[in-house]
Parts: C-alpha cells; structure tokens; sequence
C-alpha cells in the first residue's frame, strides 16, 4: 500500500491546517469534497479533490482506491453515525488499513449530548472494524470564539452559557497537528486520546485575555443553557445544533471538560497552543478584532 491518506471534513478548521501540515510529508493526500469552491481551497493545499458524499458509496469507493489511511472527520449533524459508517465500510472494502477518527471529548453510548452519542457509537465500530485506528477526542474548539467575534467588535462583550466553568479548551491547530502524526507514524494506533489545550479555563478568562490584547475591557456575560436553546433556534439555525450546544452548556456547567492532558505534547514534541496564542495569532487575525 502507499503512503496515501484521504482526509474527509478538509474543509473545516481541523482538516484545512492538516492539510497544511501533510503539505510537506512525501504522502498522496486526498480530500473528499462536495463544491468547486472546496475544490479550489483543498488544491491550493497540495491535495487531490475528490467529488463525493457520505451518502453516496461509489464516489467513497473511488476516493478510496489505494489508499492507506482515512482521516474520518465528520459534521456535527444527526446522520454522522450513518456518515461514518459508510465511510467504514468503504474503507473496508477497498483495503484500506487504518482510520484516524476526529470524535468528540467524551464520546460514550451513554454521554449528555445526542453529538457525544454519536461519536460514541462511531468508536464502537472503528473498533470492532478490525482496521488500526487512532481515535481523537478533542476538547472545546478555542475557535468556537469566532462565533461572538462579532458582538466583541460591536458591544466589547460575548455570551456563552457555560456560567463559570473550567474546560480545557483546545486550538483545534493542535487537534490537527495531532492527526498528521498519527497519520505518519503507527506508534499511536489502537488508542483514543483526549485532546486539550495547556490549562483548563473559563470564558470569564477568556475575556481577561481579550481585554490584554485589544487593550480594552472585554465582558463575558453568561447566559443560561436554554438561552442558549432559544437564541440559536431564534437566529433560524438548526433545532438539532441548538439542543446539542444546550446539552453541552449544561455538561460543561457540570465540570464535564474540567481537565487537560500531555496529548499534544506527547504526539507533537510541543506544549499546546495557549489561549493568548489562539487569540493573538488566530482570533484577532481572521476576525478583524483590533485595539
């Protein structure tokens, strides 16, 4: 087999930077894509496009042909389960030998969130697959702030409905450079990783640190799990995606996502990325934000 990989989601956050780290490695990196606009962003990375769908077995079974290791990144939606096992299947059918599977912190049949039951369900098959597989648990998303980029431009302050609580929020730039590795090395294979960043920290910490880079104070203002609820529904966004960030509101209340690991240390030879980092080189950067 070669040294061949199709990432699926290269599109997204995780899969656009691992792309960018797979660049430079002497493999056939291939992407599974749905636009000709992802087209041109996955080109523009070195990767191979491949037109295909989840749904659609034949044009999964032409992205897999030869290949060695699938990258199995799936969008939180209520089909993913389905999703990924096609994607499973296919891969097993064409040969393929291993699977690095982007999950979700806590995946489990029995988690607080239909997402984390989802994933859960997923990893029970990736390990009854009988492929080699690596399965990453990424904690909260630092770039989740892009989503109250806005009101810190307009109003100085943003709203979660995580009250107070500790998380080991993680750039998900560390999340991928942890999949490259596993994608380039086996010395991980047949393990799942819980995925964070160097500290645990609460969005009241979160704001300190914006109020130090833009040089003006910035307001976290907590909101409850159903405002949560009801302002997602309200904005006209999807009633599942709604009642998933409640559920993950109330379990991050809980102390759920309360602790960090040596992950990314151990996989990258570097501590994760810290939240001023995340801030400085990514928020500020991509969102416009300025003093």
């Amino acid at each position: 087999m070669s040294n061949s990989v199709l990432v699926t989601g290269a599109n997204g956050t995780i899969g656009t930077h691992l792309l960018r780290v797979l660049r430079s490695a002497p493999w056939d990196v291939r992407t599974l894509i749905r636009s000709a606009e992802n087209e041109r962003l996955v080109t523009s990375l070195g990767a191979q496009a491949f037109y295909g769908d989840f749904m659609d077995q034949a044009s999964l079974g032409e992205a897999m042909t030869g290949v060695d290791t699938l990258v199995l990144i799936t969008s939180a939606n209520p089909d993913a389960a389905v999703q990924a096992s096609n994607a499973l299947r296919e891969a097993k059918d064409c040969g393929v030998r291993k699977v690095v599977r982007i999950s979700a912190i806590k995946a489990a049949l029995d988690g607080p969130t239909a997402n984390t039951k989802l994933h859960g369900q997923t990893e029970q098959e990736i390990i009854c697959s009988g492929l080699d597989y690596v399965i990453l648990r990424p904690n909260l998303f630092m770039q989740n702030m892009f989503l109250a980029a806005q009101t810190i431009s307009e109003q100085d302050s943003f709203f979660f409905g995580t009250g107070d609580a500790q998380i080991g929020m993680v750039d998900t730039r560390d999340v991928a450079e942890c999949a490259a590795q596993c994608v380039l090395s086996n010395q991980f294979d047949g393990n799942i990783y819980e995925v964070t960043g160097p500290q645990s920290l609460s969005y009241f910490d979160v704001a300190q640190a914006l109020s130090v880079e833009l040089n003006r104070n910035i307001s976290y203002v907590p909101v409850s799990p159903q405002d949560v609820y009801e302002g997602i529904v309200g904005a006209g966004w999807d009633e599942w995606i709604a009642g998933i960030s409640r559920d993950y509101a109330q379990a991050y209340r809980s102390g759920w996502s309360d602790f960090t690991t040596d992950t990314v240390e151990q996989m990258c030879g570097h501590p994760p990325r810290s939240i001023d980092r995340f801030i400085r080189e990514v928020l500020c950067a991509q969102a416009a934000l300025s003093v």
